[in-house]
């Protein structure tokens, strides 16, 4: 009678230090999380590999600016930065979305989309 006494807290107990460390905690202000063992302060370096995220063009692409020039905003990392260094911090672009060509100052402009994955 006594071995099932004992043997009910001692379950409980098991079972409530399994399910602190299962549990995770969400920090950070964009949806992506830091996956970095060793956090450089960075955070296109600190978010973990495989993460997807797309960055949207914080001016229209037009006739008068390179893409590679162009300033991305990437709201899942609170950064805004160009496509060359989203590349040297291990990111590959997956797509380009063009929006729709508005007209404005005698030059047609579009609007970017660019989904990008983190290699490395």
């Amino acid at each position: 009678m006594t071995a099932p006494r004992l043997l009910a807290p001692l379950l409980i107990l098991s079972l409530t230090v399994l399910t602190g460390c299962t549990t995770t905690s969400k920090t950070g202000s964009g949806s992506i999380l830091g996956g970095n063992a060793n956090p450089s302060g960075d955070p296109l370096l600190d978010a973990p590999n495989r993460a997807v995220m797309t960055c949207s063009s914080v001016d229209r692409i037009t006739v008068l600016n390179r893409f590679n020039d162009m300033m991305f905003s990437c709201p899942d990392l609170g950064v805004t930065v160009k496509v060359d260094e989203l590349r040297d911090a291990g990111w590959r672009v997956l797509g380009i979305e063009i929006g729709e060509e508005q007209d404005t100052d005698s030059h047609v402009g579009f609007p970017v989309n660019v989904k990008v994955r983190k290699l490395f």
